[in-house]
């Protein structure tokens, strides 16, 4: 990890890591979703699929945490 991501994670709180956690989750969907419909070959699909299901996954993981820990943010739906 570099030094400036270091200084930045010491400087969140552990809300503001979820909530920025959700947010780039939500951004890799999204181009795994570009990247799924773009696909031609079988092998990439089935990698899409993959991708997709695991960055869901983690997309629910991270919103239970925010839920549990009390957080609120304009989340949009993914899904």
């Amino acid at each position: 990890m570099n030094k400036s991501k270091q200084k930045m994670d010491t400087m969140l709180t552990e809300g503001e890591k979820v909530l920025l956690a959700i947010q780039e989750v939500q951004a890799k969907l999204i181009c795994a979703r570009q990247g799924f419909e773009s696909a031609t070959d079988a092998a990439l699909v089935d990698s899409y699929i993959y991708e997709i299901t695991a960055l869901h996954k983690k997309y629910e993981y991270y919103l239970k945490t925010a839920k549990e820990m009390g957080l609120t943010a304009p989340f949009r739906k993914i899904g």
